[in-house]
C-alpha cells in the first residue's frame, strides 16, 4: 500500500511538472515580442471568407478564408527571432454558408472574385485537339466511349446509360473530380451520389457567338456546341482573355478553395 502511494504521489508529481511547464512556456509564448508583431501583422494577412449565394434552386459557391495560426508561425520564426511573413502558418476558415452544405443547389456561375471561366466540350474533335496544342484547360464530357485515362484535360461523367461504369474508370484513375453537368436524363442520378450539380451559364453554338462574347464575365461555365466552329472558338477565347481572365478547370471554377 505504501508502493502505491509512493508510486501515485511520482504520477502526480510528474503531471504536475508537465502542466506546470506547460504553462510557464505558454505564458514565456505569449509575452515574448516576436508572437506580439505576429499579432500585430495577422491582420494584413488574414483573409475572410465568403458565403455561398443561394438563389432558389440556384447556388453560387462561396470562398474559404485563413487566418494567421500565431503559435505555429511563432515556431517557424522562433530561431531567427525576427518577423518574416514567408515563415507565417493558417489555419483554414470555411464560409458560414458553404456548397459543401448545399449540394442539392444548382451552380450555373462559380465566383467571380476567381477572375476565371471554365469551358465545358463533348465532342467537338476540332476544339478539343485546338485546346489541347495551346493548354487550354478544358473540361470534356465523357462516356464510355470517350473517357481517355491518358488525357490530360478535365473529364467529367455524362453516360447516363452506363454511369457507373464510367465512374469506376474515373476512380480507378483518381480522377474524379464528382461534378454532374445535368441534363434530364442524368440529374436523379447524380443528386443520389451526392454529386456537384452544374448548369452552363452560357451556351455557344454554330450562330449566336457575336451576341454572346461580350456577356462572358468572372465565374462564367460556357458549353460549347458540338458544331461549333474552331473559328469561332479561337475568337471567343481570345475575348476571354482580352477581359483579363483566365480559363481554368471547371472543378478548379466551383470548388471554394482560394487559388
Amino acid at each position: 500500500m505504501i508502493k502505491l502511494f509512493k508510486y501515485l504521489g511520482i504520477t502526480a508529481l510528474l503531471l504536475f511538472g508537465f502542466y506546470y511547464t506547460e504553462k510557464m512556456s505558454n505564458i514565456v509564448v505569449s509575452n515574448s515580442a516576436l508572437v506580439s508583431e505576429i499579432n500585430d501583422n495577422s491582420k494584413d494577412y488574414n483573409v475572410s471568407a465568403v458565403s455561398a449565394i443561394i438563389d432558389d434552386d440556384y447556388i453560387i459557391p462561396g470562398l474559404n478564408g485563413y487566418a494567421v495560426n500565431v503559435l505555429k508561425s511563432y515556431n517557424n520564426m522562433r530561431f531567427l527571432d525576427t518577423f518574416n511573413s514567408y515563415y507565417l502558418e493558417y489555419d483554414k476558415i470555411l464560409p458560414n454558408i458553404s456548397l459543401e452544405n448545399n449540394k442539392d443547389k444548382i451552380i450555373k456561375y462559380g465566383n467571380a472574385l476567381k477572375k476565371s471561366v471554365a469551358i465545358i466540350i463533348q465532342d467537338n474533335i476540332d476544339v478539343i485537339d485546338y485546346a489541347k496544342e495551346k493548354e487550354i484547360k478544358i473540361t470534356r464530357l465523357v462516356d464510355r466511349h470517350t473517357y481517355d485515362r491518358k488525357e490530360a484535360y478535365e473529364q467529367i461523367n455524362n453516360d447516363y446509360e452506363e454511369y457507373n461504369k464510367v465512374e469506376s474508370m474515373l476512380n480507378n484513375a483518381n480522377v474524379n473530380k464528382n461534378i454532374c453537368y445535368i441534363n434530364n436524363n442524368i440529374i436523379d442520378i447524380c443528386k443520389e451520389k451526392k454529386k456537384y450539380l452544374v448548369e452552363s451559364s452560357l451556351t455557344l453554338n454554330n450562330y449566336n457567338l457575336a451576341s454572346i462574347k461580350d456577356k462572358i464575365k468572372s465565374g462564367y461555365i460556357i458549353l460549347i456546341n458540338n458544331n461549333v466552329s474552331l473559328t469561332d472558338f479561337k475568337i471567343l477565347v481570345r475575348q476571354i482573355y482580352y477581359q483579363d481572365l483566365d480559363i481554368v478547370y471547371l472543378s478548379d471554377l466551383i470548388t471554394e478553395e482560394r487559388d
